[in-house]
């Protein structure tokens, strides 16, 4: 049933895609990623609900009725949140970024359909078919009943905490620094494909007199790389110059000087990219714009869905910290930020806000039932009746990035270690910052109380 459901989001994630030409896109592709994510999420959360319930003697078709009706609120919630997300990302980001945006929307309505329709159509006409009053949706006992005690290691996960963000800083501020790709700081990019291979230091030697326009321009200190194998070339040239000048000199320079391992049947620019700088300022400020107007109406809609400020407060705090840890381990890894890069960042938001709004939700729950233990005991016992569902779906999504990575090519090599990255630090911090953070913040409102008082 959940595998219908998947591969009917999917399909028709890719259908609506279809319909805009920029989202395909490898920043597309991180909208569907993110889509297959919540998709499994959504079904994950109904499935374990209706375990819950099962664990509590209910027949089947009640086990069902009352699963789905508790997942429908978490459900509602961490969908809608990433949808204003995508909303915004659609009116104010660029071209790829708004290819993010389609699919990510496109993908949100199908996988809500899929989830709170499809399936259960399924499941009701497996049921009505069926003569068994049993249900196999997997271990009913797994991951249950854990009394891990999350919270009392809230200061444990502080220190890890500070302790990657201050490793990062160190690479951004005093050693690798944070390099910016073309899309950012302007500049030309040439992927060339030499057959048989050419040394660096030749075509470096190359670009040392390159004609543009009416004088020679000294590339040499340009950076040249082998991209994925010896054959394939990365040119990248920082300069603020119009048009296409100097890729074209570039060009003619090397395609004379190694014309040995260029082949006439065979394609050897196999990409082309400038970005003006000014153009790079622009895209700088509408991703930044675009990111601060989704974290404000989040924090908006979580304070009127949960009555209080703390939480919106607590799912921001843990955003930044994980697009701050990601981009201090990017830096560390020396990886370039493009827009490609930035569109898996906002898919690392968006998962992590997913995260983040299940394990609130079931807070918000075990407030109004747990009548037993103080603030922090509710606490854990939300995040450990989540845990096999954080569990199941991170390592659904893990899988399906390994495998991008894996077999995907060295041109989204970048774009899937940054969600790699993402995806394990969202994960943490739904757990580790998010709840803790709701945490401090409740103790801090009691002392101010007993002080009134």
């Amino acid at each position: 049933e959940a595998r219908t459901g998947l591969l009917d989001s999917v399909r028709v994630n890719l259908d609506g895609a279809r319909h805009d030409a920029a989202a395909l896109t490898l920043p597309g592709i991180a909208g569907i990623i993110l889509t297959i994510g919540m998709a499994v999420d959504a079904n994950v959360l109904i499935f374990e609900r209706i375990r819950e319930e099962l664990r509590t003697g209910k027949t089947v078709r009640a086990a069902i009725d009352s699963g789905y009706s508790n997942a429908l609120s978490a459900i509602i919630d961490a969908n809608l949140t990433t949808f204003i997300v995508g909303i915004v990302l659609y009116e104010f980001g660029t071209g790829p970024i708004r290819g993010f945006a389609l699919t990510l929307c496109v993908g949100i309505i199908s996988s809500l359909f899929t989830a709170l329709v499809v399936t259960r159509t399924v499941l009701n006409l497996v049921m009505a078919r069926s003569s068994s009053d049993t249900l196999s949706i997997g271990p009913v006992g797994i991951l249950a009943n854990q009394k891990i005690g999350f919270i009392a290691a809230r200061k444990i996960a502080l220190m890890m905490s500070a302790g990657v963000l201050a490793i990062g800083l160190v690479s951004v501020v005093a050693v690798n620094h944070l390099r910016l790709g073309i899309d950012f700081a302007g500049g030309t990019l040439l992927e060339l494909h030499f057959e048989p291979a050419v040394e660096i230091e030749a075509i470096r030697g190359q670009l040392s007199q390159i004609p543009v326009e009416d004088r020679n321009m000294d590339l040499s200190s340009s950076e040249i790389k082998q991209f994925g194998s010896a054959e394939d070339i990365l040119i990248r040239v920082t300069e603020s110059a119009t048009g296409t000048g100097v890729a074209d000199g570039i060009k003619t320079v090397l395609k004379t000087s190694f014309s040995g391992s260029i082949k006439e049947d065979l394609e050897w620019v196999r990409r082309q990219e400038k970005v003006g700088p000014k153009i790079g300022e622009e895209l700088k400020g509408a991703a930044v714009r675009a990111v601060l107007v989704s974290l404000a109406l989040i924090l908006v809609y979580m304070a009127w869905r949960f009555k209080q400020f703390l939480y919106g407060i607590a799912a921001v705090i843990a955003l930044f910290h994980d697009v701050i840890i990601t981009v201090g381990l990017l830096s560390v890894l020396d990886i370039e930020i493009t827009l490609v890069v930035v569109a898996a960042l906002l898919a690392i938001v968006g998962y992590s806000l997913n995260d983040t709004i299940v394990v609130f939700d079931r807070i918000r729950e075990n407030l109004r039932s747990v009548r037993q233990g103080d603030f922090g005991h509710v606490l854990d016992i939300s995040i450990n009746e989540c845990l096999s569902r954080t569990v199941v779906t991170s390592i659904t999504t893990l899988t399906a990035v390994i495998v991008l990575m894996t077999w995907g090519g060295e041109v989204i090599r970048d774009f899937t270690i940054t969600l790699f990255l993402g995806i394990i630090v969202g994960t943490y911090s739904s757990v580790f910052v998010a709840s803790p953070v709701v945490y401090f913040g409740h103790e801090r409102a009691q002392r101010r109380a007993k002080e009134k008082k």
